[in-house]
C-alpha cells in the first residue's frame, strides 16, 4: 500500500523558510543586516529556525535509524544536506564573482552544517542508548555542554529537533488545544521582552564562558522559539486541508532547494541594489518589498527545480535527492 504523505509538515516547512527568505531579502534591499524589518524587532528570528528544525524532528524513527548502517546513514544525510550546500555556494559565488573561501560553504550554509551535525549526533546516541527519553536528554546535556558546540550553533538548534519528536507524539490529544493556548500566552508575553541583543547571533551559548545571563538567554529562546513553533505547527494541522494549502504543501517539498538557492540569488540581487546604490530601510516599505521579492525568488526556484529534477545529476548536487 502507497503511504500516503502528511501535508501539514510540507507546509510547516515551508512557511519556516519563506519567513527565512522574507528576512533575507529584507536584507539585501535594506543593505544592513538588522533591518526594520516587521517592525525592527526580529522577532522572525525567535521561531524561523526553530520551527524547521522541530519539523526534522518530527520524522526521527528510531526504529529505522538502528537498523541503519552508520556509513549508510552518514552518507545520505550528506548527499542530502552537505552535497547541495557547496554546489550553490559555488552558484553563489559565480553570482557575486567572489572568491571561494575555506569555510565559506559553513558560513553561508551555516542551518544545513547544524543540521547535519545534530543528525549524526542523534543517530549514534539513538545506537547506543535504547531508551528515548534518556537518550533525548543525555544527548543534548552533552552537546549543550560540550566546548564549542556553539559551532553554527548547533548547541542552539539541537534540542528542538528532540523537541519536535516529542512534540508530534502528542500533536492529536485531544487535550492539546490547552497546551496550545499556554504555548501562545507564554510566547506573546516572552516577545514583549524580545529586543536582537537576545538572539543566537548576538548572544550564543558558550559554555566555556558561560554566565548567568547567556543561561537566562539561552532558555529564554528556547522557550519563545518552542511556544510560537508549537502553536504554528497546531494551527497549520488544523486548516491543513483547507482551500490553498494544497499548494502550499507542494512548495514544501521544495524547501530545501529555496533556502540553499535563494542565498545565492539573493546575493546576486544584492550586487545590484549596491550598483544601482539603491537602498531603503522604511517601515512596510521594507516588508512590501521583500515580501514581493522573495515570493518571486520562491517561484524562480520551484520552476528550476523542475528542470533539475530531470537529470540526476543535477537532482544530486542542486536539490541531494
Amino acid at each position: 500500500m502507497e503511504k500516503i504523505r502528511l501535508t501539514y509538515p510540507d507546509i510547516c516547512k515551508f512557511v519556516a523558510i519563506f519567513i527565512v527568505t522574507w528576512s533575507h531579502c529584507a536584507q539585501c534591499i535594506s543593505g544592513v543586516i538588522w533591518t526594520n524589518f516587521w517592525g525592527g524587532t526580529q522577532i522572525d528570528i525567535a521561531f524561523n529556525m526553530p520551527l524547521f528544525m522541530l519539523m526534522n524532528g518530527w520524522f526521527i524513527n528510531p526504529t529505522k535509524m538502528r537498523s541503519v548502517n552508520m556509513g549508510r546513514f552518514v552518507a545520505d544525510k550528506f548527499s542530502r544536506l552537505i552535497i547541495p550546500a557547496v554546489t550553490w555556494y559555488f552558484i553563489c559565488c559565480l553570482l557575486t564573482f567572489n572568491r571561494p573561501r575555506i569555510g565559506g560553504v559553513v558560513s553561508l550554509y551555516w542551518y544545513l552544517t547544524a543540521l547535519f551535525v545534530c543528525l549524526c549526533i542523534i543517530y549514534i546516541t539513538i545506537r547506543l542508548i535504547k531508551n528515548i527519553y534518556l537518550c533525548a536528554i543525555l544527548s543534548s546535556i552533552i552537546v549543550i555542554c560540550c566546548p564549542h558546540s556553539d559551532f553554527v550553533n548547533i548547541n542552539f538548534m539541537f534540542p528542538f529537533i528532540w523537541a519536535g519528536f516529542f512534540l508530534r507524539k502528542q500533536i492529536d490529544n485531544k487535550n492539546m488545544i490547552f497546551f496550545i493556548v499556554i504555548c501562545i500566552i507564554i510566547g506573546i508575553i516572552l516577545s514583549i521582552y524580545w529586543n536582537p541583543d537576545r538572539t543566537v547571533y548576538r548572544c550564543p551559548f558558550r559554555i566555556i564562558s558561560v554566565n548567568v545571563n547567556m543561561i537566562i538567554t539561552y532558555i529564554y529562546r528556547f522557550v519563545i522559539g518552542f511556544s510560537f513553533s508549537a502553536a504554528i505547527i497546531y494551527f497549520i494541522k488544523r486548516v491543513e486541508k483547507t482551500r490553498g494549502m494544497i499548494v502550499l504543501s507542494q512548495c514544501g517539498q521544495f524547501s530545501l532547494v529555496i533556502y540553499t538557492a535563494s542565498l545565492a540569488f539573493i546575493g546576486l540581487i544584492s550586487r545590484l541594489f549596491d550598483f544601482f546604490n539603491y537602498h531603503t530601510n522604511q517601515f512596510v516599505v521594507l516588508d512590501c518589498l521583500s515580501f514581493l521579492l522573495s515570493v518571486m525568488i520562491v517561484i524562480i526556484t520551484i520552476l528550476l527545480s523542475a528542470q533539475f529534477r530531470k537529470n540526476k545529476y543535477a537532482r544530486l548536487f542542486l536539490l541531494g535527492e
